[in-house]
């Protein structure tokens, strides 16, 4: 999926006097099948850039593109849509269900047609070294094997944008590192674009291009 972020700006509005500004009029295009890696300081408007492209936020001025089309405007129930079909999230903590498998955790994106794609499901978790625990449930399983589910249901609908959040932030380098190592792979076998917002200038280095923010401001 192609991004495309025209001087888009967002306003919170804390009180009647009080607004943050977090981003300031950003221009910035990524391409499909690009890794990406969003870095600058707490409160840059590293996250908030993340959530406008995954329509989990809208514009308070300016436009974002998804493959050439405004979405801007799009009515909820739009932007649900194209999230749950074609938008991938992976997070700092791995929100899994703590009451579902490891099987089930990852066919949630798909449930209405989990019957026909549970052998994706299998393959997947499979080449991620997690065929041992389908039917584990999250409490059983390392920070890193709770990651790679988190994965794992990232991946499940094949999604053509891949978001993420400082994905590695909460495991050991030994064990970030192969998160990080898998996640780029993945999506680069799967010609999806990879956005990831990071602190960590490791993983920022893997990314083919690294995008630097402050004050709601791209840096370069």
């Amino acid at each position: 999926m192609n991004v495309r972020f025209e001087n888009t700006s967002k306003t919170y509005k804390l009180s009647r006097s009080v607004e943050v500004k977090a981003l300031r009029g950003v221009s910035a295009s990524i391409s499909q099948g690009e890794s990406v890696a969003v870095v600058g300081p707490s409160g840059a408007g590293k996250s908030t850039l993340l959530h406008m492209a995954g329509l989990m936020d809208k514009p308070s001025g300016g436009s974002v593109f998804l493959d050439g089309e405004d979405v801007s405007a799009y009515s909820d129930n739009r932007t649900s849509a194209i999230r749950r079909g074609k938008i991938g999230f992976i997070f700092q903590m791995h929100y899994l269900l703590p009451e579902f498998t490891v099987l089930e955790n990852v066919l949630i994106p798909v449930w209405d047609k989990r019957k026909k794609i549970i052998a994706d499901a299998k393959n997947l978790l499979g080449s991620l070294g997690l065929s041992e625990r389908l039917n584990h449930l999250p409490s059983e399983l390392s920070g890193g094997e709770q990651q790679r589910v988190a994965l794992s249901r990232a991946l499940i609908s094949e999604p053509s944008l891949v978001l993420a959040d400082e994905p590695t932030g909460n495991l050991d380098r030994e064990t970030g590192t192969m998160v990080e190592n898998l996640m780029l792979s993945e999506c680069k076998r799967r010609n999806a674009t990879l956005i990831v917002v990071t602190h960590n200038p490791e993983l920022a280095a893997k990314a083919g291009r690294i995008i630097s923010m402050r004050d709601g401001l791209i840096e370069n």
